[in-house]
């Protein structure tokens, strides 16, 4: 009898335990801030690990255990032909093309980082970003741009893949 007790009063902590491992929401977050020493474009992409992970695996590629003792050797180029094939940025009106410099794990969180070399003077911006759009009908992609003092932000969802942003000239 205590022990049918004890489960009774146990199942909506093992239930509301058991929730917190998966997300109700499917969102990325990348930053794309204008180095204006070197004149790069560095990019940072917050995703969900689990995420990436279910993406990758329906391209019927080996699981990649992100942050394990056991991840897949080849997820860094796994992750980047994805991100690559999901990501298309043009600045003003020609598209550039990003380079891989790595990836942190933290938690359920993956941390990617890219970059985009010798970037000139640019005024407009249109991104393309199909992240996880094609696996969660739910899911939104939030890109901020900086680009010195300017600050602005597109979301992208399966209905808008696509963003312009203006950016203003600093007359001298």
């Amino acid at each position: 009898m205590l022990d049918k007790l004890n489960i009774k009063r146990s199942m909506p902590w093992v239930l509301l335990i058991s929730c917190a491992w998966t997300h109700p929401f499917h969102v990325s977050i990348s930053t794309f801030q204008l180095n204006q020493k070197t004149r790069n474009l560095e990019i940072t992409m917050k995703l969900f690990t689990e995420d990436l992970e279910s993406v990758i695996e329906t391209n019927e590629l080996p699981p990649i255990k992100l942050g394990s003792k056991n991840e897949y050797i080849k997820s860094d180029s796994l992750i980047f032909d994805y991100l690559r094939a999901n990501i298309n940025l043009s600045l003003d009106n020609k598209q550039v093309y990003s380079q891989w410099v790595g990836k942190e794990i933290e938690n359920d969180i993956t941390w990617c980082y890219l970059e985009i070399n010798n970037v000139g003077e640019y005024s407009t911006a249109t991104i393309v970003n199909t992240i996880f759009i094609a696996n969660f009908t739910d899911q939104l992609n939030i890109s901020h741009f900086q680009d010195e003092d300017q600050i602005e932000t597109v979301m992208n969802h399966k209905s808008k893949i696509s963003g312009n942003i203006q950016f203003k000239k600093k007359v001298n």
